[in-house]
């Protein structure tokens, strides 16, 4: 039966290790940080990054302060899972259609190349 090994560690192949340690740092910056906007709720003024990745995908960083101040996530009982804020979401799509929040050029386009929505 065959077993899954991790993947390679490169250490005796210094210039693929560099170029690996390259490639992850941007996958990390395009992912976590690259396209972010800040986006204001329209009716309650929080402030979130958004990003938008496709036009069904939304990338939402939250701060503390704006959980427990955006009225559909204050009211949720304790466990209970809210997925977004109805309003933030209409506050994307509005910036996401406006031109104020980038989206990839084609459905799927991951080489960075964004347009306004």
């Amino acid at each position: 039966m065959p077993t899954w090994a991790k993947a390679p560690d490169f250490a005796d192949q210094p210039r693929t290790l560099a170029r690996v340690r390259e490639a992850t740092a941007t996958d990390r910056e395009d992912y976590l940080r690259s396209g972010l906007c800040l986006i204001q709720c329209g009716r309650c003024g929080i402030r979130v990054l958004a990003k938008k990745n496709s036009p069904q995908h939304t990338s939402i960083q939250w701060t503390t302060d704006g959980t427990r101040q955006c009225a559909a996530l204050a009211t949720r009982a304790a466990g209970e899972v809210v997925e977004s804020c109805p309003d933030l979401q209409a506050s994307i799509d509005s910036a996401a259609r406006d031109g104020r929040l980038a989206m990839p050029r084609e459905p799927g386009d991951t080489n960075g190349n964004r347009r306004a929505g």
